[in-house]
């Protein structure tokens, strides 16, 4: 089993009637900053030697709010000056 790692930049697509999310780039590091407007998913993907076969493997990944982290970004300032 090997393991892969990327970073999606999710945008939701505000042409279509509710929420559409769609990928507008992709990432093997973790960027400083999401794409304008988008949100960042880690995605690990484990996948078996055995699906690199003319097959096309698909999956399906639910991702529940409750793994949903929001970084905060903070700005320390000498509070003796």
């Amino acid at each position: 089993m090997s393991e892969v790692t990327t970073y999606l930049h999710l945008r939701d697509n505000r042409r279509s009637w509710g929420f559409n999310p769609i990928v507008v780039k992709h990432s093997n590091t973790k960027p400083d900053e999401p794409a304008p407007g988008c949100v960042v998913v880690k995605v690990r993907i484990r996948i078996p030697r055995e699906a690199f076969e003319p097959l096309q493997p698909e999956a399906v990944i639910d991702v529940p709010l409750d793994l949903i982290q929001r970084p905060i970004a903070v700005t320390a300032e000498d509070a003796t000056s």
